[in-house]
């Protein structure tokens, strides 16, 4: 995107319009378009929401009574008219208009609204999706470049009869993250989709799927503790099978905006508790499998792994709070924004430190039955993880929010 439709804008809409159509009828993973769309609207911030529906008896819309929407733990008033005549807007109310029948990156909303840019028009015909203007200006307006939201083509889909597949489809490919390493992004995420597409039609919320992840750490601890040399190979591979799994959750609570901070602890707290499972079991299973020089390795790794997540725990609480620990790679990044090398470098070896790329190669070096050169890894990343935490714990105390990634 441009850099000038990225600076933030001087006024921030709290109202918004929706011209509702019937393309937003069509469902994807068992919500509606306009739905999307409304719940889009809570998650970028904005409080009163209102949706013109089509020309119809008084009496359609008098049936739908003013109510409260949810989305990503925020709340919105949602009222419906049926003449443009009915919406009011006092002077003090700054607007956005947007335009249903658009399936839309949930980014392109919040970046518009901090945007300078007054309009995202659709790029096949040109006509308004979102707009600072009234949406009854179309086309017909003449806007200078600047005003006009540059956006990827492919975050924008105008629905009609056969193009459902292709939204559900869509859908979950923006679900990756940014902070996302190169086997998540390669073999992860096209795995845990095929799940999360199938589930996410179903009124089943995230956090079972949390349960899920747990019950397959426990499974691979308890198959590393009793299954030998066996035991470590499927222990390993179970690892990165949790790994998988740990996504589906994330994946629906975002096609579904149902995130939340008390999630997103408890998939950290999921998550972290996995990995010392694993450090544990694995340092047990080669203890008794190859002697007593694994112990004391083991002990160091479990010792320096608690040692992290008890600080991150303590820098995050007294800091900006919420449980995502990529908290600490974005502020690196942030610093490293000047220094294009340095970033690259980071970014390669941050890639290398995350569970995704440990846990696939934990795997591949247990089927090729070099489980016993998994400490040595662990040990070096686990340094790398308390050093980088020691030398950035002041700037995660200072932080009032978590930042953004970049």
């Amino acid at each position: 995107m441009k850099d000038s439709v990225l600076e933030i804008g001087a006024l921030k809409p709290i109202t918004a319009v929706i011209n509702s159509n019937i393309r937003g009828d069509y469902i994807i993973s068992s919500i509606s378009i306009r739905d999307r769309l409304v719940k889009n609207c809570v998650a970028a911030g904005i409080k009163r929401i209102i949706i013109l529906l089509p020309k119809a008896p008084m009496s359609t819309a008098q049936e739908i009574k003013p109510y409260i929407e949810y989305a990503d733990e925020k709340s919105s008033t949602v009222e419906h008219v049926t003449e443009a005549a009915q919406i009011k807007i006092s002077e003090r109310e700054h607007s956005i208009y947007l335009e249903d029948g658009f399936l839309t990156h949930t980014s392109l909303l919040n970046n518009f609204i901090i945007s300078k840019a007054r309009v995202l028009k659709n790029p096949s015909n040109q006509k308004n999706i979102f707009s600072k203007d009234d949406f009854t200006i179309q086309a017909a307006t003449t806007y200078t470049e600047e005003a006009l939201f540059d956006c990827n083509p492919f975050f924008i889909l105008e629905m009609n009869d056969h193009n459902a597949h292709e939204a559900r489809t869509r859908l979950f490919k923006w679900l990756s993250k940014e902070s996302d390493g190169f086997i998540s992004k390669t073999l992860n995420r096209p795995v845990s989709t095929i799940f999360s597409k199938f589930f996410a039609e179903y009124p089943i919320h995230p956090i079972y799927f949390t349960g899920v992840t747990g019950i397959f750490a426990a499974l691979m601890t308890y198959v590393l503790i009793t299954g030998g040399e066996a035991g470590m190979v499927w222990g390993c591979i179970l690892f990165h099978i949790t790994s998988v799994v740990d996504g589906i959750d994330g994946e629906i609570a975002r096609a579904k905006f149902q995130a939340s901070i008390k999630g997103g602890k408890l998939d950290t707290t999921i998550d972290m508790i996995t990995n010392i499972l694993f450090m544990g079991a694995m340092s047990y299973a080669l203890w008794a499998t190859y002697g007593n020089d694994y112990l004391t390795l083991g002990v160091y790794i479990v010792a320096l792994a608690m040692l992290g997540v008890a600080l991150m725990t303590m820098l995050m609480f007294f800091g900006p709070g919420g449980g995502d620990f990529d908290v600490l790679a974005n502020i690196i990044k942030k610093r490293l924004e000047d220094k294009p090398r340095l970033l690259k470098i980071f970014n390669f070896s941050n890639y290398c430190l995350k569970r995704d790329f440990f846990a696939f190669l934990f795997a591949v070096l247990g089927v090729m039955g070099g489980a016993k050169y998994i400490p040595e890894f662990l040990i070096f990343g686990l340094l790398i993880w308390n050093l980088a935490i020691i030398l950035n714990a002041r700037s995660i105390v200072d932080l009032k929010e978590v930042p953004s990634e970049i």
